[in-house]
């Protein structure tokens, strides 16, 4: 079974195509948490694998609330396959360390990373990648997911990520600051351009926003940010305060 997390598309595509290559089954997570969905059962030798994205230099915290509550029947110590392949646009610090503690009990063995096109763009200095850099981090991925899927075909123990500078500033100092602090939808807002299309809030795993009756999106406080509300807007209509309107958009195609 493959459990996942997307906003814009990058890691529901990774997970579809690890899926595809191994014939594992896959698992929304954010439709499981919508459901009170925790309790799940493995087939025998069937693996664990979670494909996510790296938030912040670590897993997002919608995705290691799930595993808090998560249980699992037909876990067997030394012997259960569970691994973790998470997106990002460049590095991941100490991601893999964080949600191998998360998953307490249930042994992490695997870990892998996949550089994907950029989409966090709600900080100064933060912006998506040019159109021929998503281009080619794309065309590097589809290699990069046959490296992976063969390794976890093969149960390979390793830690396979690239954990990048200063990872344990990024991941123990920053990123605690990050989820604290900058992790809120009330700085989402729409401009004259929004026609009240819905999209927004079809495309919110969370199902965190409605279409209020000024045919405008209203945002509810439980987001986990993962900005497939604005990236998937086709009008461009939703700004983060005045930070993001001369910044790019981007989900997978």
């Amino acid at each position: 079974m493959i459990y996942w997390f997307s906003g814009t598309g990058n890691s529901q595509w990774v997970a579809e195509q690890l899926s595809r290559r191994l014939g594992d089954r896959l698992i929304n997570i954010a439709e499981c948490i919508a459901r009170n969905d925790f309790r799940h059962s493995l087939a025998t030798g069937e693996s664990i694998g979670w494909v996510f994205p790296t938030y912040s230099w670590g897993p997002p915290p919608v995705v290691l609330d799930f595993v808090s509550r998560w249980h699992i029947d037909g876990y067997e110590k030394n012997t259960t396959y569970c691994y973790m392949a998470t997106t990002c646009g460049d590095d991941v610090g100490l991601a893999a360390d964080i949600f191998a503690k998360a998953l307490g009990y249930i042994g992490l063995v695997a870990a892998f990373s996949i550089q994907m096109p950029n989409n966090y763009i709600l900080l100064p200095g933060f912006d998506t990648d040019p159109a021929q850099m998503v281009i080619d981090k794309k065309a590097q991925a589809v290699k990069r997911i046959d490296h992976v899927a063969n390794a976890i075909a093969n149960h390979t123990h390793v830690i396979d990520v690239v954990t990048g500078k200063y990872k344990w500033i990024k991941s123990r100092i920053i990123r605690p600051f990050f989820v604290r602090h900058l992790m809120s939808d009330k700085h989402f807002t729409t401009t004259e351009l929004c026609n009240g299309c819905g999209a927004c809030a079809t495309n919110c795993p969370m199902h965190n926003i409605t279409i209020g009756n000024d045919h405008r999106p209203q945002w509810h406080g439980d987001c986990a940010l993962c900005l497939g509300c604005i990236h998937r807007c086709p009008r461009r209509a939703i700004q983060y305060g005045s930070i993001t309107r001369n910044k790019g958009r981007y989900h997978f195609t």
